[in-house]
């Protein structure tokens, strides 16, 4: 091997070196609370990111990291529910305002061991830890979870009780909540709901009011506008159908059709996070973003 061609190779090496060093310290920082972030938010109530089928660190880490930088709070604690229901809570749920990251170790598992999941660590928060009001904004599957746990125990005083939901892509009304098919699932929205509810949808849908009526609820939905009616992924009636699981709940819906509209890329739109910030923060949260005209705040 000639001395040039060593060169170049010892370069690569250390730039791809450098490349791996950099995710590692990226993935571990993502998996941590953060260290104190001015916030200019005069908010206590805490928020819960829920990752969706097969999510990790990755899938709500960034926005928690840009919501930090608009100063909308602090990740405060990373919560991993392990697969016999144990919780290894790393931070203090008890900033107020704080950001907490849940993540399932087994993340492939079903919508009813999730929703087991979710009542056990929303009992822990109230028991341990005193926490009588909580946000949540989930992704996909885990939007399904949170539903399917508020349809169970929405009015329980055994738990904190839910002020606020955002959801992202959630398949409402999928067959396969989870596993992201090669088929998106199409069950056309008439004026009395879907053509057709799969068995998940009607259970939820026998005991929504079980569903606090007021907890408030912002629906986000992508659309490709490539004709598909969906963000490649979740179909855009399966989104929508949520408007049919709820009763007096106060309720919104938008549809984003920029170039991040697509499933996965919904919690990474700076325009989906002025939404976001504005409903579960107020209009203070505006602050974040010039010439905004939103009008999502509540």
């Amino acid at each position: 091997m000639s001395q040039k061609l060593k060169q170049s190779f010892k370069t690569v090496s250390v730039a791809l070196g450098g490349l791996l060093l950099g995710a590692a310290v990226e993935w571990y920082r993502l998996g941590q609370p953060s260290k104190a972030h001015s916030v200019t938010l005069k908010n206590q109530v805490p928020t819960l990111f829920i990752h969706g089928y097969a999510g990790n660190r990755f899938s709500s880490g960034s926005m928690i990291k840009r919501f930090e930088r608009y100063g909308w709070g602090q990740k405060s604690t990373v919560i991993v529910i392990k697969a016999d229901g144990t919780l290894k809570i790393t931070g203090d749920p008890n900033v107020p305002g704080g950001f907490i990251q849940v993540l399932f170790d087994n993340n492939r598992m079903s919508v009813m061991h999730q929703t087991d999941w979710l009542w056990r660590l929303m009992s822990t928060l109230k028991n341990e830890y005193s926490i009588e009001r909580v946000n949540i904004l989930a992704h996909s599957m885990g939007g399904v979870t949170v539903l399917n746990y508020l349809s169970k125990f929405g009015i329980s005083d055994r738990v904190p009780h839910v002020e606020k939901v955002v959801t992202l892509g959630v398949p409402f009304n999928d067959l396969e909540v989870g596993k992201d098919g090669k088929e998106i699932e199409y069950r056309p929205l008439t004026p009395n709901g879907p053509s057709v509810m799969t068995p998940l949808f009607k259970n939820i849908k026998k005991h929504r009011y079980i569903i606090s009526p007021t907890t408030k609820f912002l629906n986000i939905a992508g659309d490709l506008n490539n004709g598909t009616h969906s963000d490649g992924s979740v179909s855009l009636d399966s989104v929508l159908s949520l408007r049919y699981l709820l009763v007096k709940q106060a309720y919104r819906e938008i549809i984003v059709t920029d170039e991040k509209a697509g499933h996965f890329k919904l919690h990474e739109n700076r325009m989906i996070d002025e939404k976001i910030g504005c409903f579960l923060f107020g209009s203070q949260a505006k602050k974040a973003f010039e010439k905004s005209e939103t009008k999502y705040c509540f």
